[in-house]
C-alpha cells in the first residue's frame, strides 16, 4: 500500500514537469526582461495605443459632402429650374477640440500601458520571491527530515543508552513519518510557486519551465536582501514625479477640461454650404434655354436646446476629477509612509534574526552532540529543535514582510528598478 501511495504522489508531483522540455534557471532581472518582451497580456494592451492613434485620425476627419439634385417634371417646370449641386457640412470650432481629446486619450493609454508593464514587473518579482520562499521551506524540512532520521537511528539503538525508552522510539518514528508528509506538501507547494511564475510571465508556446537561479533565501549574497532605500522625503518627491497613477489622474483632469470646452462649443452653430448648376430647358421657357447656378446655406441655431446641461455636466465631471486627484495624493502619501516604515523595521528585524539564527544553530548542534552521547533525553532535544525551527521560520517570514513592503513601495512610487539606481 505504501508503494502505491508513493507512486501516486510521484505522479502528481512530477507529471506536470513533463509538459516542459527543460527547466531554465534565470535571474530576477532576466525573468522580468522576458516577461516584458513576450508576455501576451502586455502585447495585447500595447495594441490599444495603435487603436487610439487611429482615433486621432478619425477625430480629425472632415464631414463628407453631399451631392444634391432635383429634376422637375410636368407643368411645374414652367418658370422653375432643375438643379444639380453639392452641399458641404462645415463644423465650426469642434474638430480641433475633438482631436485634442483623442490625443489626450492616447497619452492616458500609453501611461496605462507603462503602468501595466510596471505592475507586471512587480508580479514577476513577487512570484520569483515566492519560489525562493518555498525553496527555503523545503530546505528547512529536508534538514529536519535528515535530523529526525539520525535521531531515529540513535533511538533504535536505545540499548546503548539508559535515557532511551520505548516511548522515545515511538516519538522518533512519528516525528520522522510526519516530517516526510510535511516535506511532500512543501515540494508540491514549490511546484505550484514555479507554475505561478511561468503563468505570470505568460509566454506563448513556451516549452520551458523557468526557475530561480538562487537555491533559497539562505543563499549567500542574495540581492533582494541588500536593498537600500533613501530617506522618506526623497521617496515622496519621487512618487509625485514618477507615479503612473498620478500622471493618469493629471491627464484625466486635462481631458475633462477639454470636454468642458467641447460642451461649450456645441453652442456654436454648424454651417452647411451648398451650390451647383441650375437650368431651364427651351421647352420650359418656350424660348432659348436659360442656364445658371444656385448657392445656399443652412445654419443649426441652438434656440430650443442651448446645451447648458451638457456644459454643467462636463464641469461637474471636471471638478470630480480634481477631487479624485487630490484624494489619491493624500492616500498615496499615507501608503508611502506605511510601506517605508514596514520596510525599515522589517530590514532591522532581519539583522536581529541573523544573529538569533547563529546562536540557535549553535545551541541545536550542541544538544545533538549531547543526545548522540546519551547525555540528554529526546524530549529536551525536540524542544530545542522545535525552538530552532520556529526561529528559522520567523526569519524567512520577516524576509517576506521586508520584500512585500519593498514591492508595495516600488508600486506606489512608480519606479521600474531599485530606487537607489534611478534617483
Amino acid at each position: 500500500m505504501k508503494k502505491v501511495l508513493l507512486t501516486i504522489l510521484c505522479i502528481i508531483l512530477f507529471t506536470p514537469i513533463a509538459a516542459y522540455s527543460e527547466v531554465v534557471h534565470v535571474s530576477l532581472d532576466e525573468a522580468v526582461s522576458l516577461a516584458l518582451e513576450k508576455n501576451l497580456d502586455i502585447k495585447s494592451k500595447r495594441k490599444k495605443a495603435e487603436e487610439l492613434k487611429q482615433d486621432i485620425k478619425i477625430a480629425n476627419a472632415l464631414k463628407n459632402p453631399q451631392f444634391q439634385s432635383n429634376f422637375l417634371i410636368g407643368k411645374v417646370t414652367r418658370g422653375n429650374s432643375s438643379q444639380f449641386g453639392m452641399a458641404v457640412p462645415v463644423e465650426v470650432a469642434k474638430r480641433g477640440i475633438r482631436k485634442k481629446i483623442a490625443q489626450i486619450n492616447l497619452k492616458i493609454a500609453e501611461n496605462e500601458i507603462r503602468a501595466s508593464e510596471h505592475e507586471l514587473k512587480i508580479r514577476v518579482m513577487r512570484a520569483y520571491f515566492n519560489i525562493l520562499y518555498m525553496k527555503s521551506v523545503v530546505k528547512i524540512l529536508q534538514e529536519r527530515e535528515k535530523m529526525f532520521r539520525s535521531m531515529k537511528s540513535i533511538a533504535d539503538n536505545h540499548e546503548r543508552y539508559e535515557l532511551h525508552t520505548s516511548i522515545d522510539i515511538m516519538q522518533n518514528d512519528m516525528k520522522y513519518k510526519k516530517q516526510l508528509v510535511f516535506l511532500n506538501k512543501a515540494k508540491a507547494n514549490l511546484l505550484g510557486a514555479q507554475f505561478a511564475l511561468n503563468d505570470v510571465m505568460n509566454i506563448e508556446g513556451s516549452k520551458v519551465m523557468y526557475d530561480t537561479v538562487e537555491s533559497s533565501l539562505f543563499s549567500k549574497n542574495l540581492s533582494i536582501l541588500n536593498i537600500n532605500i533613501p530617506e522618506y522625503q526623497v521617496i515622496e518627491d519621487t512618487a509625485m514625479e514618477y507615479s503612473y497613477a498620478l500622471s493618469i489622474a493629471e491627464q484625466n483632469i486635462e481631458r475633462r477640461s477639454a470636454e468642458v470646452s467641447q460642451a461649450k462649443r456645441k453652442r456654436i452653430p454648424d454651417v452647411t454650404v451648398a451650390g451647383g448648376y441650375a437650368y431651364q430647358t427651351a421647352h420650359q421657357t418656350r424660348a432659348a434655354a436659360l442656364p445658371g447656378a444656385f448657392v445656399g446655406a443652412t445654419v443649426d441655431v441652438p434656440i430650443l436646446y442651448s446645451f447648458t446641461p451638457d456644459v454643467k455636466k462636463a464641469k461637474i465631471i471636471l471638478n470630480r476629477a480634481e477631487i479624485d486627484k487630490a484624494s489619491f495624493e493624500n492616500h498615496l502619501k499615507f501608503a508611502l509612509k506605511q510601506d517605508y516604515n514596514d520596510f525599515k523595521y522589517a530590514k532591522e528585524n532581519i539583522e536581529h534574526y541573523k544573529i538569533i539564527l547563529e546562536e540557535s544553530s549553535e545551541v541545536l548542534d550542541n544538544y545533538k552532540r549531547r543526545y548522540e552521547k546519551g547525555q540528554v533525553m529526546l524530549l529536551h532535544l525536540l524542544q530545542v529543535e522545535t525552538a530552532h525551527q520556529e526561529n528559522v521560520r520567523e526569519y524567512i517570514n520577516a524576509v517576506q514582510v521586508y520584500y512585500d513592503a519593498y514591492l508595495s513601495l516600488m508600486q506606489n512610487v512608480g519606479h521600474d528598478i531599485l530606487l537607489e539606481d534611478e534617483i
